[in-house]
């Protein structure tokens, strides 16, 4: 889900800023307008367009479970709706020049109860049989009213370019909750030798039960399988950016497998090691730091190194 990458937690109005930056980026040649809630509220719309869409947003105060998050979605959805259909409100939003309105989009992260569908198709029933009895009182709205659930998902291709055109202040977050155990059953054996191989290389530790190598060794285990799924979702979600780190990064592999193998001196094996996060973290954040957050650039730096270890670029003198 797109809302994985993004840095949380966003606040109400974070998500207003990224909804309204999506909505002037998709409806722009539809002349759209945001419309501020400064002076006299916003009449159940952040915003509208000449065609006739127009939409509110939502973001939930907290981690609600699921019967709270749609009793929050559902109340905000009805309270708007209400504003819509309200004669004053009907009122603004002509002087504001909002067009008869074909479809009220109802913009919120994520929905995890499928009655706030049915909610939606209830209030627009309910819409639809007073425009019928009383037509006057509905006339801005269109004879085929239409309220949609959007979520962060239907504007993938805008929140990309939003953070790759860092139109707004949001970042990627690609740090990955940390495994309660390390993914050995995750990884196939001869990768888990190659980093055990070329991480003892570097410690030279006194024996194989060392901890403090164990911890080393379990830790790239866990980089690499991470980076495997993040660079996966970030193909997925966001390609362009994707192809920006797929070039860099082979790039610097190339750099990596020169600079190991060329060095005769075990004893130098540790220096090149940390010579080589430091210099990557440097690049990374030179070309992403506009695009991730902080604690980001150094998970991608690891997930990298580790897929260096477990694969063949990075390779240390052991003798």
């Amino acid at each position: 889900m797109i809302l994985d990458f993004i840095k949380t937690p966003l606040s109400g109005d974070a998500w207003e800023e990224l909804c309204d930056a999506c909505y002037r980026m998709r409806y722009q040649s539809d002349n759209y307008q945001k419309i501020p809630a400064t002076y006299g509220g916003d009449a159940g719309i952040e915003g509208y367009t000449q065609t006739g869409i127009v939409y509110q947003c939502y973001y939930p105060e907290r981690d609600y479970n699921d019967d709270e998050l749609y009793e929050h979605q559902r109340n905000k959805l009805t309270k708007d709706i209400n504003k819509l259909i309200d004669q004053e409100n009907k009122q603004r939003l002509h002087n504001l020049g909002v067009p008869i309105i074909k479809q009220w989009h109802f913009v919120i992260p994520f929905y995890k109860d499928s009655r706030i569908l049915q909610h939606a198709i209830a209030k627009r029933n309910e819409i639809l049989k007073g425009k019928s009895s009383k037509p006057q009182e509905y006339d801005h709205l269109h004879d085929d009213f239409l309220i949609a659930i959007k979520v962060a998902e239907d504007f993938k291709v805008e929140i990309s370019k939003i953070i790759r055109e860092t139109i707004t202040d949001t970042k990627l977050n690609v740090v990955a909750k940390s495994f309660d155990t390390i993914p050995w059953d995750k990884c196939p054996s001869e990768k888990v030798h190659n980093i055990q191989r070329k991480i003892k290389a570097v410690m030279n530790p006194l024996n194989d039960n060392d901890e403090d190598f164990n911890d080393v060794v379990g830790a790239y285990v866990t980089y690499y399988i991470k980076g495997i799924e993040v660079l996966r979702m970030l193909q997925a979600d966001f390609p362009e950016i994707y192809e920006h780190i797929y070039t860099l990064e082979q790039a610097c592999k190339r750099e990596v497998s020169i600079k190991t193998k060329m060095n005769q001196d075990r004893s130098l094996n540790i220096n090149i090691f940390m010579e080589i996060l430091s210099e990557f973290e440097q690049k990374l954040s030179y070309e992403f730091s506009k695009y991730f957050t902080s604690s980001s650039i150094m998970e991608l730096k690891h997930d990298m190194v580790g897929a260096w270890l477990a694969d063949c670029p990075m390779e240390f003198r052991s003798g």
